[in-house]
């Protein structure tokens, strides 16, 4: 147990994870990136009433979180949830707590 209570690095990648689940705009993001698979930043932005700096920041605050990832082509850049990342965090917070 007492490794468990140790590992920092461990607790800050769950914090950061639900920081930014804490968000009613980006858990919106994530459902309309599930729906549509990938979208540019700018399709984002168009589903909300947001400036595109806020849609940005929400953006880069997800990517951070390994909850989506991105791709640029030419100009824009591409978001997508990153699955395969973001399952390795819940499955951590479920062996933990759970």
């Amino acid at each position: 147990m007492d490794d468990i209570l140790d590992n920092q690095e461990l607790y800050q990648e769950l914090v950061t994870t639900f920081k930014a689940l804490a968000n009613e705009d980006r858990l919106k993001i994530l459902a309309l990136l599930k729906e549509n698979n990938e979208m540019s930043a700018q399709e984002v932005e168009k589903h909300f009433y947001l400036e595109q700096s806020t849609t940005s920041h929400h953006l880069n605050t997800l990517k951070r979180s390994k909850l989506t990832k991105s791709r640029k082509q030419g100009r824009h850049i591409f978001y997508s949830l990153d699955q395969k990342n973001s399952k390795v965090g819940v499955k951590k917070f479920l062996e933990l707590f759970l």
